[in-house]
């Protein structure tokens, strides 16, 4: 006979077809044929179509001794029991009668299909059954009973509660199947989380101690994370417990090992000594889960390796080796290796740790290279009897030519700047190894490394010859720098090595405060640039004290410390390991929650009209141009394409921008982010050479005034670059603050 065809193209009278099948009495004798018509209405179910009239003819086909078919039945009435709480009166008598067969797979399954129902009005008619299924002699009919309690307990706790069943499952969790005993916890932990939880009793948590090998993996992960609340009376209590544990240390599965570990942890914060040999015991099998072929378990696991670290240093002072990376690991896996060799290195260790680093700092994994360079870096600053060796091997970097590993030489320099805050007494034997002034542009898509350079520079120029050059170089080219940190850094380089080197740098640094107080856009950059200016002005000698200090000895950095482990302990074998935060931390907030860029301060009266004088080397006087964040916008104002041209034609660009993207948006995207501050696209043309082209306005609501911009974004550099005129050119500062900041609060630019 061939198969029946679910999936007809005929969709006409396919109810009523149903219907002739379900009530054919050949199709009733024949058993084949009575289920296939049962799976074509689950077929149509699933499609969407409205088989709730075919309800009589399903309950009647619920009478057959067919498993198959009952299942298929029970499904139907789950799923139309809500909608069609009528039609649902019919079907219980059938599934009271099931509740009562001989066999005990159909009382199981009738059971679990009334719990399913989901309609208060039947609840009186399903407590009896589930009160008789509790004491039912099946294993299987009990298991079932009881998660039916939870159901019932969602849709009415008061009857639940009048009827004493929390009372009895707190019998059965005495029950002889380990299964139904297992549910029962689960269950009572489920219904009582208002109140707590199950009540935690003596009897309770030894019987499911003892038999805690016996449950499934999961009931064991849950039942320990439930165990976690008890509070033994005594050491010797403590120990019995342990012992037991024991064996859950060397599962196979990897939830129960954690779980496992997670008690024994908590069970003996309160014993120091004891918490010593604690974390040797858990040590074997945590990196015994590190070692699996699945990244995502290594990776999880030796998250919890690492915040146990803080309280045991000297843990895995042997073990070093298990977190040395090997080729066919992912990369988040070797970060994570790094960052606990790091933590792991010790006197015992560290030469081969460090031989090992400096290894992976030629790896073609660029990612990887840079963050060895960095592991190097932290371990000098944490072990001074290493930092010589290290220093050496960075030194030996910036040697490197730099034309064919540019990162590498970059990367370096942002470790040296760390370092030499650490060992300032060294500084004299790195800085005659800094890239020279003619090898800058391997730099150009470094923004942190020119921030490094620039500082070191400021901070350690008077050991150098050419850093005053090095430094006017970049001061030249300051027009074209795009990150607002390199600007911010040469700013307070130049005015530091001008205290020590004053003819050189006299000059250049005048230029350079000019520039940023005439042209910068970024408010950071320009009121950098307007303080030093006026302290300079104000008096030299007291500048120089505020600005002028020699760089202090740094012992320890914030982003160096590890994790708070008295805290996170609490949080052991939970995603919160995986973040670094406790649960209830404000750093972990939700999706909801809506971030706004704190309101920009009121601009000064005394802004601007301050003039640079002769002090910094004659040059010419400036003003700064007022800039008022607040500027305002028509919502939607219209113009039309004749326009806009005419008005861009007859004015001259008042204002550029220069950014680095975060990332590249879609058109659409960057016409909704800028619409919401009042700023239209009039158009913009497809990739041509990797380059997107915007033309955008926008209408001041005061003046009236019409500003436009035309954008280039650079897809393969992720650069946008835009020019703006405007009907007032007074105001077009403001209106490309105003443009930037939209951007940034779409997560593209960085202000």
């Amino acid at each position: 006979m061939s198969a029946p065809k679910y999936f007809s193209d005929n969709k006409r009278s396919e109810v009523n077809e149903l219907r002739g099948l379900l009530t054919n009495l050949e199709v009733q004798r024949d058993r084949v044929k009575y289920r296939e018509a049962v799976q074509k209405v689950i077929m149509y179910m699933t499609l969407g179509v409205d088989v709730s009239r075919l309800f009589s003819e399903m309950i009647m086909a619920s009478a057959t001794n067919d498993m198959v078919q009952k299942k298929l039945v029970y499904l139907y009435l789950c799923n139309y029991a809500e909608s069609h709480t009528d039609l649902t009166l019919l079907a219980v008598n059938t599934l009271q009668k099931n509740c009562r067969d001989s066999n005990p797979m159909i009382r199981g399954l009738a059971l679990r299909s009334m719990c399913s129902l989901r309609v208060p009005n039947l609840v009186e008619y399903v407590l009896q059954p589930v009160q008789d299924g509790l004491r039912d002699k099946s294993p299987y009919v009990r298991k079932t009973a009881v998660l039916g309690c939870v159901k019932l307990f969602y849709i009415a706790e008061n009857a639940v509660r009048d009827c004493g069943i929390p009372e009895t499952l707190y019998s059965m969790t005495q029950d002889r199947d380990h299964l139904v005993a297992a549910n029962c916890i689960l269950a009572l932990q489920e219904m009582l989380s208002s109140e707590g939880g199950i009540v935690l009793t003596k009897e309770l948590v030894y019987a499911a101690f003892n038999r805690l090998k016996h449950f499934s993996d999961w009931s064991q992960c849950a039942i320990m994370s439930i165990l976690e609340r008890y509070v033994p009376d005594n050491e010797d209590e403590i120990f019995d417990i342990l012992n037991i544990l024991d064996e859950r240390l060397k599962h196979s599965n990897s939830g129960v090992v954690m779980a496992a570990a997670k008690l024994f942890i908590k069970f003996t914060r309160s014993m120091p000594d004891v918490q010593a040999d604690v974390f040797e015991r858990v040590k074997v099998p945590l990196i015994t889960l590190m070692s699996s072929k699945c990244a995502e378990l290594c990776f999880t696991v030796m998250h919890h390796i690492q915040i146990l670290l803080p309280k045991a240093p000297r843990l895995l002072d042997s073990e070093f080796k298990v977190f040395y990376c090997r080729y066919t690991e992912p990369n988040y896996v070797k970060f994570k290796k790094l960052e606990i060799l790091q933590e792991i290195a010790s006197p015992s260790n560290m030469e081969a740790i460090v031989e090992e680093l400096a290894a992976y700092v030629a790896d073609v994994d660029v990612d990887i290279a840079r963050q060895s360079i960095q592991t190097l870096g932290r371990i000098a600053a944490k072990l001074p009897a290493c930092a010589d060796h290290i220093f050496s091997m960075l030194i030996a970097f910036l040697d490197i030519d730099a034309s064919f590993s540019s990162f590498v030489t970059a990367e370096t320099l942002i470790v040296m700047k760390d370092l030499l805050r650490r060992y300032p007494d060294r500084a004299m034997r790195v800085v005659a190894h800094l890239p020279t002034a003619d090898d800058l542009d391997v730099l150009d898509e470094e923004p942190a490394a020119r921030a490094a350079l620039v500082f070191l520079l400021g901070e350690y120029g008077e050991h150098l010859d050419a850093a005053p050059y090095i430094l006017e170089t970049m001061i030249d080219d300051v027009a074209e720098e795009v990150s607002h940190v390199v600007r911010l850094q040469l700013l307070t380089a130049a005015v530091k090595l001008f205290f020590k080197r004053p003819p050189e740098c006299q000059k250049m640094l005048g230029r350079l405060l000019c520039h940023e107080m005439d042209e910068e856009l970024h408010t950071d950059v320009h009121d950098r640039a307007m303080l030093y200016y006026r302290l300079l002005q104000t008096n030299v000698e007291e500048a120089r004290r505020v600005l002028g200090q020699p760089a202090q000895s740094v012992t320890d950095f914030v982003e160096h410390r590890g994790l708070e482990g008295d805290k996170i302990f609490t949080h052991f074998n939970t995603l919160s390991v995986i973040y670094g935060v406790p649960v209830d931390s404000p750093a972990i907030k939700t999706s909801e929650e809506q971030y706004e860029l704190p309101p920009a301060p009121e601009p000064s009266a005394a802004a601007g009209g301050a003039a640079v004088g002769d002090l910094l080397g004659g040059s010419p006087a400036v003003t700064q141009v007022g800039r008022d964040p607040h500027m305002s916008l028509v919502p939607n104002p219209t113009l039309q394409p004749a326009d806009f041209e005419q008005i861009w034609l007859a004015n001259e660009v008042t204002a550029t921008i220069k950014d680095l993207l975060n990332r590249i948006p879609s058109a659409a995207e960057t016409e909704r982010l800028l619409k919401v501050s009042g700023v239209i696209m009039m158009a913009s043309s497809p990739p041509l050479l990797g380059v997107i082209k915007f033309f955008f306005y926008g209408q001041e609501a005061d003046t009236q005034a019409f500003f436009l911009v035309e954008a280039n974004m650079d897809l393969n550099q992720q650069l946008l670059q835009a020019s703006f005129k405007s009907q007032n050119a007074e105001r077009t500062p403001d209106f490309a603050t105003l443009f930037r900041r939209a951007l940034c609060v779409g997560g593209l630019i960085d202000m």
